[in-house]
């Protein structure tokens, strides 16, 4: 029973007509000759002019022609008909998500032999359907600052989008579009979900992706279609660059010091010095063919150091205290003072008094430094900077493969791997160890492959696996020692250890036929979590 109740879910899931989104695109139009009527037999070639793949059609009784099921990117297009000089329209840039129109028009009757060139773009707003969004290609990502070069800050530029926040040294991030909640988000890199399943994060991809590695992504902010997504928030498309077949390649590095930051209010009455934050953003990315016009390659590795002081209060014991001297207020508002033999003799009905190793353990915390915490009697604060640093390292690798010359079997492989080490809780006191450390070990990689069975009937099927690791660690070994009204002298931090695997198979296929459009397709997700 349980194996026929799997069985139904998967035909069920398979067989409805929705397709996920895989970060494709889609061109169409009408051919025309130079006094407005159609077309019919044109022959049209769509090129992609990064890696010579082809796709061709054939408009139909109506003029009509269709690619569906595009990779995003750079394209030229030529037609040619019988009677007619081949019209070539360069300069063509077809947008993640985002379906385009261009239509052909004959200039003059003449022979194949002559050629025309025209320059078309596609548009930024869709018009094929009624979603709202922008796309973002290669040069904002690239060219626009960025806080500690973060991709998701051009999220906060569009309608929609309200951004409350981040704090960029653990990548946490707030905000919501159109109302929707933090977690309704839907974030896809090549088609595979790269959703953060743990804290469900606002615009947050489990798999870090870098500047220079991202080629272009679309935010659709409302009315996605079916085959975006399955939340009210934002869906989030990104497509990993792939090599061409030009060798090309980047080297950078990024530096911000505290040469010009200022210190905090209360750190200058504690006599604290300015906390320092010295980041520094480095990389490397190369392309290019293995084999040209059908094997490329795209590597890219980034890393980050961050020299970080944090700052940190606490409360701890004053001078007498330290020494078993209490001080209390009287009715009339006087001080008052119990001395340890005072408290032995008068107050302490079995003449204990105070034990030897309480004093020894608030003997063992600093002197206090302020007085904007603890009750100023017995108590009051301690504020101290301490290291935080952190450690990033990204890796980012893509293959692309054209299986055949007639451009009928497309293959890429695409890998993410990131190694994070985050001193996440501050110290206890100076001199101790971080109290917390975050460590990050998420991988992933995605499988796709597309047949053009042929130019109307096109079949797309990726694989992703997705695997988050997240590590916190601690150094509570032992039973705590708490006094009321007083910071602990050791950190009671405890270690946690979590495994988030995600497996996604999606298939869809798309055919066309004139005016009308039919696209069946599925998705599976099976994830779990370990810890």
């Amino acid at each position: 029973m349980k194996r026929f109740a799997i069985v139904t879910w998967l035909l069920l899931t398979f067989s409805g007509l929705n397709l996920f989104g895989q970060a494709l695109t889609s061109l169409s139009g009408t051919v025309k000759d130079p006094s407005g009527a159609v077309v019919p037999g044109a022959s049209v070639t769509l090129t992609s002019v990064l890696t010579g793949a082809q796709r061709q059609d054939t408009s139909d009784s109506a003029g009509r022609y269709s690619f569906p099921q595009l990779q995003p990117g750079k394209y030229k297009m030529s037609a040619i008909a019988e009677g007619f000089s081949e019209q070539v329209i360069n300069s063509i840039e077809l947008l993640v998500n985002t379906p385009a129109t261009i239509n052909i028009s004959f200039e003059k009757i003449g022979t194949v032999a002559e050629v025309i060139s025209v320059s078309a773009e596609a548009l930024q707003v869709s018009t094929e359907d009624a979603s709202l969004g922008n796309a973002i290609g290669n040069r904002p990502i690239t060219q626009l600052p960025f806080e500690a070069r973060n991709v998701v800050g051009l999220l906060a530029l569009q309608p929609g989008v309200s951004y409350f926040g981040e704090n960029v040294a653990d990548d946490f991030r707030s905000g919501a579009v159109n109302g929707g909640k933090s977690d309704q988000s839907n974030i896809v890199l090549d088609g595979v979900d790269v959703n953060e399943q743990q804290d469900r994060n606002a615009f947050t991809s489990v798999l870090r992706v870098t500047l220079d590695s991202v080629e272009e992504f679309r935010t659709t902010t409302s009315n996605a279609n079916a085959d975006q997504g399955r939340g009210p928030g934002a869906q989030v498309s990104l497509i990993t660059k792939s090599g061409t077949n030009d060798l090309h390649g980047s080297l950078y590095e990024y530096h911000r010091n505290t040469a010009t930051s200022a210190n905090s209010f209360f750190n200058n009455m504690a006599g604290v010095e300015r906390q320092k934050l010295i980041r520094n953003v480095f990389g490397a990315s190369a392309g290019g063919p293995i084999k040209k016009n059908r094997v490329f390659f795209f590597l890219n590795y980034e890393g980050r150091r961050d020299a970080i002081e944090s700052p940190a209060l606490r409360i701890v014991p004053n001078a007498l205290y330290r020494q078993g001297i209490f001080t209390y207020k009287r009715t009339d508002g006087s001080l008052g003072q119990l001395t340890p033999s005072q408290i032995k003799n008068d107050v302490d009905p079995l003449h204990i008094g105070p034990s030897p190793a309480v004093l020894e353990l608030l003997q063992s915390y600093p002197l206090p430094n302020t007085d904007v915490v603890g009750d100023l009697l017995n108590t009051a604060g301690f504020r101290f900077k301490t290291s935080t640093p952190l450690r990033y390292n990204t890796y980012i690798a893509k293959f692309d493969a054209q299986l055949d010359a007639s451009g009928k079997h497309m293959l890429f492989w695409r890998g993410n791997l990131q190694n994070d080490n985050d001193a996440l809780g501050v110290p206890q006191f100076p001199g101790d160890p971080a109290s917390s450390v975050a460590l990050a070990n998420n991988k992933g990689y995605a499988i796709g492959y597309t047949w053009v069975a042929r130019s109307a009937l096109i079949n797309n099927f990726h694989y992703g696996f997705t695997r988050e690791g997240a590590q916190t660690t601690g150094i509570q070994t032992q039973a705590a020692v708490t006094l009321r009204d007083i910071d602990a002298r050791n950190a009671l931090t405890r270690g946690l250890t979590q495994i988030i695997p995600v497996h996604t198979i999606t298939d869809d296929v798309a055919w066309t036929h004139g005016a009308h459009s039919v696209a069946v397709g599925g998705i599976v997700r099976l994830f779990g979590i370990t810890g």
